[in-house]
Parts: structure tokens; sequence; C-alpha cells
């Protein structure tokens, strides 16, 4: 792992793909349990716990859908605007979900935001595949991956540690959503700064 991280030290903007990443990644995380315990203690009654994972699953459905469709325009995303740009968009476009989700907080909105973070976290995660893949050579691809995953995995974590500390038991959180919403973008505003992300080769 940590061979992963000085190879990844030479191409620093797959490195900075991968911190963007684990952070996205963290936000879903914490936006998974918020869904969850507003399903289970907000949205229906909590003494009927097969109403709320209904609505979870219908949630997580949708977001479902969200993935897939940001897996297939990514694609084209990046030929119009370039592997390091469309990151960036994507990253920015989470915003206004997760602020009005914030200021709205019902079960429509909800879903909504968890469509559109989905497809952006998905695009996010399989452009910077991508990009990783590009930069780094087939002998050292194990090592960068294995990197790769315990940040995200150490962003999935870290997220849930502070969910859990925000979130009050019914889920009903306007602070949670604009936590989210400043990390990301802190991470299209600095993170995947143009000046130093795009061009963050060597």
């Amino acid at each position: 792992m940590l061979e992963g991280f000085h190879i990844l030290r030479a191409h620093k903007d797959a490195l900075r793909g991968i911190i963007s990443v684990g952070i996205q990644r963290g936000g879903i995380t914490a936006l998974t349990l918020m869904a969850l315990l507003l399903e289970r203690n907000l949205f229906n009654s909590s003494d009927d716990p097969d109403a709320g994972l209904a609505g979870f699953g219908v949630a997580l459905a949708i977001a479902g859908i969200g993935i897939g469709i940001g897996a297939i325009i990514s694609p084209y995303g990046v030929i119009k605007f370039g592997r390091h740009k469309w990151m960036r968009i994507l990253m920015f476009s989470c915003l206004p979900w997760l602020i009005i989700f914030s200021i709205y907080t019902n079960e429509v909105m909800m879903i909504i935001c968890a469509f559109f973070v989905g497809l952006c976290g998905q695009g996010i995660k399989v452009t910077n595949d991508a990009l990783v893949q590009s930069k780094i050579k087939d002998e050292y691809r194990g090592r960068v991956f294995a990197f790769y995953d315990v940040a995200v995995n150490a962003g999935i974590v870290s997220s849930a540690i502070i969910a859990a500390f925000v979130l009050p038991k019914n889920g009903d959180s306007f602070l949670l959503p604009l936590l989210i919403a400043f990390a990301y973008l802190i991470a299209a505003t600095f993170v995947m700064k143009k000046s130093t992300f795009s061009h963050a080769t060597n």
C-alpha cells in the first residue's frame, strides 16, 4: 500500500482523484445512514420497521438508477470536457441537491438527492479509475489500487463516524447535508483545482 502511495506521488492528478473519490464516497455513506434513520424513524412510524425498510429500499433503488446512468454518460462527458474537468463538473453538481435537501428534509427530496449524488459519484469513480489506469504501468497497478481501496475505505469510515455524532435518532439533520456539501466543495475547489489537478502529472 505504501509503495502504491509512493508511485502516485509521481502522478499527482491520479492521487488527487483518489482523494476526491474518497471524499465523495464518504459523503454517500453519511447520506445513506441519514436516509436509513429518516425512513425508520421520521418518514414512517418507528413501530412499523417494515415500512421504513421498504422506503429505504426505494431510495436505494433510485440511487442505483442514478449510479447506472452516471457510469453510462461519463465516457461522453470525458470526450466533451476531458477527465479532469468532467470530474470537477460532477463534484460541483452534487452541491445544489445537498443544499436543497438540508432545507427541505422530506422523502421526495431525499430520493432526488440520492439519485443525483449517486449519478455524480459513480461518474467521478469510473472516470478516476480510467485516469489511474492510464497513468500507472501494469506492473504497479496492483499496489496503486490497494492504496486506492484503503483511501476510499478511510473516507467511508470517517464519514460514518462523523454522521454518528451529527445525526439525531430520527435522522432529521439540517447540518449533515451541509457538511457533505462543504466537503464536496473543498474537493472540487482545492483538491481538483484546475491549476494543480489537470496539470499535476509529475
